[in-house]
């Protein structure tokens, strides 16, 4: 039980950053009277935990690299040293350009400190990149492939460690416009994974782990206004990004072994969509079923009609019917790379 709480401790700790993350609380408000047993509860919230851990790090990383494209893949300027090899990321390409790829990209963390405003964050390891590209002449159809190599997160008490694979692949980006006033970009990737996690906590004798095999699809849609359109104006254009109509959508599975040795499997059955509203990121719509060990439950979720800047998660179990329903929160960025 221990173990289990401190997953879910460790889940509002991963939250703090700025990088699209899932937090989760109870809330008194919603939770209903029929509700999951205690253990059950924990239990899918623990999945839930190690969601936010694996997006926390693939975001953060996606974030390095975003910085590293948009630098033409030119190191020059990063942090990223060859002497005194601590609080340091040591950043290599073998093709630091815009047109030859493949390109290998290499992320040697070494101490990096890494900070939230709630804990220190040190990073330590290695991450390989193998980045290819179908059109050169076209940014958007770039695909990432990941090795994690002994990577560590460590905060104040923890250290979370990686090892596998990931693999975003690029599968479609596509422009279009309506009218002369609004233009949108959709992007496809199909993202599979095959990752391993060891949690050690300061002061415990025992290692939480559990591993993530992923399958999904995401959508990314993002819209832009011609702000100074005019009728019969063609040649005068002025677009802004207008965050509110983004969405991005996700379909697929995520199966595994969790952190007591039970296999595991996730699986959309509805798409989950998230929006904005008002610079807070919801899952709009959305149904997954969660099966674990013996248990089987369905989780929806839904912008709160009371707080629309949450979503509203009910969790049922499909064999008791009982239920539990909470508010989450996303953080404040929409992050996507494109």
């Amino acid at each position: 039980m221990e173990i289990r709480k401190f997953i879910f401790r460790l889940f509002f700790f991963f939250v703090a950053g700025t990088l699209t993350l899932s937090s989760c609380k109870k809330d008194s408000s919603t939770s209903n009277v029929n509700a999951l047993t205690n253990q059950q509860s924990i239990q899918v919230q623990n999945s839930d935990a190690q969601d936010a851990v694996a997006d926390k790090t693939e975001e953060d990383i996606d974030s390095k690299l975003d910085e590293l494209q948009n630098n033409n893949y030119a190191v020059a300027g990063m942090k990223s040293y060859l002497a005194n090899l601590t609080d340091t990321v040591v950043i290599t390409v073998d093709h630091p350009d815009t047109t030859t790829f493949p390109k290998v990209v290499t992320l040697t963390y070494y101490s990096y400190k890494d900070s939230s405003a709630y804990e220190n964050i040190i990073k330590n390891g290695k991450i390989t990149v193998t980045i290819t590209s179908a059109n050169p002449n076209y940014r958007k159809l770039v695909s990432r492939a990941f090795v994690f190599s002994n990577f560590s997160v460590t905060t104040d008490s923890t250290t979370i460690i990686l090892n596998g694979t990931r693999l975003v692949s690029r599968q479609k980006a596509a422009f279009k416009y309506t009218g002369l006033q609004f233009e949108r970009i959709s992007v496809t990737d199909n993202i599979t994974a095959a990752t391993k996690w060891a949690v050690v906590t300061t002061g415990k004798t025992d290692t939480l782990k559990f591993t993530r095999n992923v399958n999904k699809v995401r959508t990314a849609v993002s819209h832009f206004r011609n702000v100074i359109f005019k009728p019969g104006d063609l040649l005068h254009f002025l677009f802004r990004h207008v965050a509110s109509f983004d969405t991005i959508t996700y379909n697929g599975t995520v199966t595994g072994i969790n952190e007591e040795g039970n296999t595991y499997a996730k699986t959309i059955t509805s798409p989950l969509t998230v929006t904005e509203y008002k610079g807070s990121l919801v899952v709009s719509a959305g149904t997954l079923t969660y099966v674990v060990g013996t248990d089987s439950f369905e989780v929806t979720f839904k912008m709160d009609p009371a707080h629309k800047h949450f979503t509203l998660v009910t969790i049922t179990n499909s064999l008791t019917g009982k239920t539990i329903s909470f508010d989450r929160r996303f953080g404040r960025v929409f992050r996507r790379w494109w």
